[in-house]
């Protein structure tokens, strides 16, 4: 006896079909939830379940306030021990792009004294970084440096063409650093990193801790990045 799929599931094969038959362009906007629902002759809730298979597989994305649209980035981003964002995503036949939002001495974070092994009263260079892929933001990243060793930081810094690889290489052109720890953990994103990515409520993310160290084996940075789980993958190499 043949089981009959759920309803939600034949618009799901429906609509993959529709994207894999180039019906819709990549990037082009779908139909709202309602013209969905009116054109399947289904409920909201029906056409949401279908929609969120799509995600659940790449094939779709949505960016708050602005709808849902056909996925024309499937993300495997590798991080390796000296690897950049920009020329990662460069390989991958993306265009890359990232927006300083903050680039400031702070008191150091509870959690980034640890990491960095400073003392309670000393200070970091802190940058937030907005990434995006072909204008879509995938990712924000926080970066933490000891502001006594590294204050030629933020002399150095191009804002119109900002690359935290670089700014670091021009203000220490001697400073060989490698990634060598990663820990990673998902989390729901909070309204700060929602309106930032452009993501709706409850959206997972996929959080990065790194640490990099000199070639003495000197701690260098700590940072944290939170990917979207809808379009990235992360692979890790530190070999």
């Amino acid at each position: 006896m043949k089981v009959k799929k759920h309803l939600y599931i034949q618009i799901f094969e429906t609509l993959l079909d529709d994207i894999k038959n180039k019906k819709y362009a990549t990037s082009q906007k779908l139909p709202s939830e309602n013209i969905l629902a009116q054109t399947y002759n289904v409920n909201r809730h029906t056409i949401r379940q279908a929609l969120q298979v799509l995600k659940d597989n790449n094939y779709i994305y949505t960016l708050k306030g602005k709808g849902t649209f056909i996925s024309n980035i499937n993300i495997p981003y590798s991080i390796s021990n000296k690897s950049s964002f920009s020329s990662e995503i460069i390989d991958l036949g993306y265009e890359p792009h990232t927006k300083l939002l903050s680039a400031k001495i702070i008191s150091c974070p509870k959690e980034v004294q640890k990491e960095l092994n400073l003392n309670e009263d000393m200070k970091v260079i802190e940058f937030i970084l907005l990434r995006h892929v072909n204008d879509i933001a995938v990712s924000l990243s926080y970066s933490y440096f000891d502001a006594f060793l590294y204050s030629k930081l933020l002399l150095n810094i191009d804002e119109n063409n900002f690359s935290l690889y670089k700014t670091l290489e021009k203000a220490y052109p001697n400073l060989e650093t490698k990634k060598q720890n990663c820990i990673f953990h998902s989390l729901i994103a909070n309204k700060e990193i929602s309106e930032l990515l452009l993501l709706s409520n409850n959206v997972a993310l996929l959080a990065v801790n790194t640490i990099s160290k000199d070639k003495n084996e000197n701690i260098v940075e700590y940072g944290t990045s939170y990917f979207r789980s809808d379009i990235c993958k992360i692979k890790v190499n530190l070999n």
